[in-house]
């Protein structure tokens, strides 16, 4: 028993294998200097993509998305009182273009691979 504490004594005091490496410190500037123009518009054909309609009227009440105990049911706004960002959470997300990298793609496959060896390690704890 006095071997292995003194075993583990031995381990706990050794130095590290390695130095441990110095943390990168960024500095970031909240100030808008930094780009005095503002960016080019994209270029296209100049039209805004066309935004669905919506699937109810102003004013219409919608029962069910009351999360609250004692509020009332939501009612719906005019389509020009959301904001822009919320129509494009209809689109497809837009993959790699031709030639770059899919960050998406890779990571479903990272992830993938990842269940598959769980899985495989949980089997072979159970038998």
């Amino acid at each position: 028993m006095i071997a292995s504490t003194s075993a583990v004594a031995r381990i706990a005091l050794r130095p590290a294998a390695r130095p441990i490496a110095r943390v990168a410190i960024a500095h970031f500037s909240s100030s808008s200097s930094a780009r005095s123009t503002p960016p080019p518009p994209p270029a296209g054909k100049g039209k805004a993509p066309a935004r669905p309609a919506s699937s109810l009227k102003a004013g219409t009440a919608m029962p069910g998305l009351n999360v609250f105990k004692d509020g009332a049911d939501p009612v719906a706004l005019a389509d020009e009182e959301y904001p822009a960002w919320l129509w494009t959470l209809l689109e497809e997300p837009k993959g790699a273009a031709e030639g770059e990298f899919d960050f998406i793609a890779e990571r479903r496959k990272i992830r993938q691979s990842n269940r598959t060896k769980i899985k495989a390690s949980n089997y072979l704890k159970t038998t």
